[in-house]
């Protein structure tokens, strides 16, 4: 899985845009979410087909910021705090979180200011392999 940043004009029908030129192109979204300044949409979405997206938003004059493989943790969610608890553990640790949001399966996914050493810390959260 791959975040991808793209920026939305903030005016309505942008993000609408966005979903149907990545859908009618057969890329699928696993999660995300935009957020708006006066300046514009920040969009991240998680995509399996980082390059058959990115193809088609550059072909579409969509301007591609970043992609980058996020740190993907799942939260038991069995009690309250839990993201208190994971961002408490990255900031002992001198990291920062830059981006986080979930997927559709109930992960959550972080971009940070140092992914290698935030997999390490936060190894407790870490997705058991099949």
């Amino acid at each position: 899985m791959y975040d991808i940043h793209i920026i939305l004009q903030n005016s309505p029908g942008s993000l609408a845009s966005l979903g149907s030129l990545l859908g009618e192109n057969g890329v699928g979204l696993e999660g995300g979410g935009v957020f708006t300044t006066p300046e514009g949409g920040h969009a991240h979405f998680l995509v399996e087909e980082v390059e058959k997206a990115r193809r088609v938003l550059t072909e579409a004059g969509v301007a591609v910021c970043h992609v980058c493989s996020p740190l993907v943790r799942k939260l038991t969610q069995e009690r309250p705090g839990e993201l208190g608890e994971i961002a408490d553990t990255l900031a002992r640790n001198g990291i920062n979180i830059l981006v986080q949001y979930s997927d559709h399966s109930n992960r959550l996914i972080l971009i940070t200011d140092d992914d290698n050493r935030a997999a390490e810390v936060t190894q407790k959260w870490a997705i058991p392999s099949a």
